[in-house]
């Protein structure tokens, strides 16, 4: 055999591996900074959960930044993932609806921390980055966007809505929830609480109640 053949052999199982090492330690740096915040997480413990040597991380990633922005996108692509999949077996629009809400505070209930933090990424993120994480978080709000209205298409909820305004709150109001995690609380409660206030107040037919400020 020779030195070429060789060479090559060895580059062409160096890029086969490239993919599984980087998804293993983008998987093992999700939960680490899920859990337990940029700052607190060093670059000996991503290293040493995902098994790899400090230098692996720092190949794959350059640095812990990088790593950090990374698994961010990668937990955002994920999460929009399962709710695509989940919306593909719910046909009503109060299944689709929960079903999103579901996921979306499944997510935010385990990782709080990390998703609180994203309010803004240049805070961590470069700007390179931050772009791209912005990118993700508009395509998960368009996919909420468009069960919307789907929605008022059904006649479930108004059509005169800014849909846009609706899905970034539906987004607020799932970020904010896991502050008032108690024991009796469950991710299930938290979202039909959720998906009873948003078909309540907007459902068709419903007529806000103006407050007059005159004296």
């Amino acid at each position: 055999m020779s030195v070429r053949s060789v060479y090559t052999g060895g580059r062409r199982r160096g890029r086969h591996a490239i993919p599984r090492l980087r998804e293993k330690i983008l998987t093992s740096a999700l939960e680490l900074f899920a859990h337990n915040g940029f700052d607190q997480v060093t670059a000996d413990e991503l290293a040493a959960g995902a098994r790899v040597g400090k230098g692996s991380v720092y190949r794959q990633f350059g640095s812990k930044e990088g790593l950090y922005a990374a698994a961010i996108i990668a937990g955002f692509r994920q999460l929009r993932g399962q709710i695509e999949r989940a919306l593909q077996e719910e046909r009503s629009f109060p299944d689709r609806l929960g079903a999103i809400v579901r996921h979306v505070l499944s997510s935010v209930w385990e990782r709080g921390d990390f998703f609180v933090l994203m309010r803004d990424p240049n805070t961590i993120l470069p700007s390179r980055a931050a772009r791209k994480y912005r990118r993700e978080r508009r395509e998960l709000s368009l996919l909420i966007c468009q069960v919307l209205k789907e929605g008022a298409a059904t006649g479930w909820i108004r059509s005169d809505l800014n849909f846009q305004i609706v899905a970034e709150s539906i987004l607020g109001m799932i970020r904010g929830m896991p502050r008032y995690r108690r024991k009796e609380v469950t991710v299930e409660a938290a979202a039909r609480t959720i998906v009873a206030i948003l078909l309540d107040g907007c459902r068709a037919g419903h007529h806000p109640t103006t407050t007059s400020t005159q004296t």
